[in-house]
C-alpha cells in the first residue's frame, strides 16, 4: 500500500479470532439404544500464518492478486494420533454460519464412522478460500476412539468484532445485499470529484435508486458479519484485478480514493462489487466496478464531505 493512502480516513474495526473443538463419542447405533460415551472440548491455537493467508486469499478473489500462502491437499479437520498415524475428515456440509450482535461464527463438522481405533493427539483446522485449502488453528485434544465407536468433531471460530463510534456492525448470519440498481450504465466515469479516480472506476451510472441494507442504513456506515465468514470460508475463484484492497501483516484494508459520498464493497454474481455513489449532489449517479450492488455486501462508509483523499475501512485482526 502506498504510504499516502495510510493517511486517509480509516473506519477502524478490531476482529478477535477464537475458537475451540468439540469432540463426541457414542457407540455405533444398535437396536437397543445409542450410548454416548464421552463429549470433550478444548480451546484452540489460532495460527497467525493462517490469518495472513486467509486476507492473501481475500485479496485474490476480491482484486485478483496471486495467492503466496499454503495451499493443503484439502480441506478438513486432520487428526494426528498418538501412533503418527494422520486422518483427514473431510467437512460434511459448508460450515454452520451464525452471528450475535457483536460476532461472527463458523461451526464445522466432521464425522468418522469407520471401524478404526485410534488416541487422537493433536488436530489441525483446515478451511478454505478462493480454492484453496487453509491451515488457521490447531488444537491438542485427547480423545478415544474404539472400532464400535463413532467420533464427531466441531470445530467452532469465532470472530468478535469491535466498532469505532462512527461505524456499526451489522449482524448478517445470512447474506445480505446492499447498494444500488442503476438504469443506466455504460462508459467511463466522469462524475467523481477528482477526475484520478475514474481510473478506478471503469463505469458510470445514471438512474440509480438505493437497496437494501443501504437503504435500511441511509447516511451510515456499517460492516457486515458476512465479511468474516467469507473470509474464512468460501468458494469463490480469483476475482478482477483492482486496486481497493490490501493487507499489512494481519490488518486489512478496503478503501478508495475518495469520489461520491458512499463506498461499498462486497461480492455479486462471481465478481467483486465496489461502488461509490451520490445522492445528494448530483441525481443518482454512481461509478463502479463490476457492479453497484453487492449480494453479499461487507461495508458500507459514508461521507459526505472529505478532505482526505482516501477512505476506506481497516480491520485489525488479533488472537
Amino acid at each position: 500500500m502506498q504510504c499516502n493512502k495510510l493517511n486517509g480516513k480509516f473506519l477502524k474495526v478490531k476482529a478477535k479470532v477464537s475458537g475451540f473443538l468439540i469432540a463426541k463419542v457414542e457407540k455405533r447405533a444398535t437396536p437397543e439404544k445409542t450410548i454416548v460415551v464421552t463429549v470433550k472440548h478444548k480451546k484452540n491455537t489460532i495460527l497467525t500464518s493462517g490469518l495472513q493467508d486467509l486476507l492473501n486469499a481475500f485479496l485474490t478473489y476480491m482484486s485478483g492478486v496471486t495467492y503466496l500462502g499454503t495451499n493443503a491437499s484439502s480441506s478438513g479437520i486432520v487428526i494426528t494420533t498418538s501412533s503418527g498415524q494422520t486422518i483427514t475428515l473431510p467437512f460434511l456440509t459448508p460450515p454452520a454460519i451464525s452471528a450475535t450482535s457483536n460476532s461472527a461464527i463458523l461451526s464445522f463438522t466432521v464425522i468418522d464412522d469407520s471401524a478404526n481405533s485410534y488416541t487422537t493427539a493433536n488436530e489441525e483446522l483446515i478451511t478454505t478460500s478462493a480454492g484453496y485449502n487453509i491451515p488457521i488453528a490447531t488444537a491438542n485434544l485427547s480423545v478415544t476412539k474404539q472400532s464400535d465407536e463413532i467420533l464427531t468433531l466441531t470445530w467452532i471460530i469465532t470472530i468478535t468484532v469491535s466498532t469505532s463510534s462512527d461505524i456499526a456492525f451489522i449482524p448478517t448470519p445470512l447474506p445480505q445485499g446492499g447498494g444500488w440498481t442503476c438504469s443506466d450504465c455504460g462508459g467511463g466515469c466522469t462524475s467523481c470529484i477528482q477526475n484520478n479516480a475514474n481510473s478506478q472506476y471503469p463505469t458510470g451510472c445514471g438512474g440509480c435508486s438505493v437497496l437494501y441494507l443501504t437503504q435500511q442504513y441511509p447516511q451510515s456506515s456499517f460492516v457486515t458479519s458476512t465479511l468474516f465468514t467469507d473470509m474464512f470460508y468460501n468458494t469463490y475463484g480469483t476475482g478482477t484485478s483492482n486496486s481497493f484492497t490490501e493487507y499489512i501483516g494481519t490488518t486489512l484494508y478496503i478503501y478508495t480514493l475518495y469520489c461520491m459520498e458512499y463506498f461499498i464493497a462486497g461480492y455479486y454474481n462471481g465478481k467483486p462489487a465496489i461502488a461509490s455513489e451520490y445522492t445528494s449532489s448530483c441525481t443518482n449517479c454512481g461509478c463502479e466496478l463490476n457492479s453497484t450492488y453487492a449480494n453479499p455486501i461487507y461495508l458500507q462508509v459514508y461521507s459526505p464531505a472529505l478532505t482526505a483523499p482516501y477512505i476506506g475501512v481497516q480491520i485489525e485482526f488479533t488472537t
